[in-house]
């Protein structure tokens, strides 16, 4: 029973700090939406850096709280991958059952959040390609399919929209 108490708190323990790198993670996240939604261009690839550091930490923090469920599996002699949060919650004396179902809450709704942060990132990200995809019609023509860039003889086609608008500037 001592050593079910050991493996239970090291899982409680491993899992919280999970929840603090989860929780760092929706806040990188959330910062890089900010910086996106104020067209601060600039600081984003120092943003999505930030965000992979923090994805690297979670994928880190997985193995070590595989390693504790492994261990806390062995004791109960059941098949780990059967150990989920809201069966660790089912099967565990108090005060661990309360624990272990406020942490299953807990991730349940990071979960949500950053998959709503993550949207949103998309959503602004592919704004901002826009933007640029028409900053770039402005400055060398609209855009047209490669295959009508060139003649037949490898000629630059002087009638396509690609580079004409440089020759007009130039």
């Amino acid at each position: 029973m001592r050593r079910d108490r050991r493996a239970l708190e090291a899982l409680s323990r491993r899992l919280w700090e999970e929840r603090q790198v989860v929780s760092h993670l929706l806040f990188k996240l959330t910062v890089t939406r900010l910086l996106l939604a104020a067209d601060e261009r600039r600081f984003v690839p120092q943003a999505l850096q930030e965000v992979e550091t923090a994805v690297e930490a979670l994928r880190q923090g997985e193995h070590e709280r595989d390693e504790a469920l492994r261990t806390l599996a062995a004791l109960w002699t059941t098949d780990p991958e059967a150990l989920s949060l809201v069966e660790l919650a089912r099967r565990s004396p108090p005060p661990y059952d309360h624990v272990f179902g406020d942490h299953a809450t807990a991730f349940r709704e990071l979960a949500g959040e950053i998959e709503q942060v993550a949207r949103e990132n998309r959503v602004l990200a592919a704004g901002d390609l826009q933007v640029v995809a028409g900053q770039l019609d402005q400055i060398s023509g609209p855009r047209v399919p490669l295959a009508t860039t060139y003649d037949a003889s490898g000629q630059l086609d002087a009638s396509s929209g690609v580079g004409a608008r440089l020759r007009e500037v130039f």
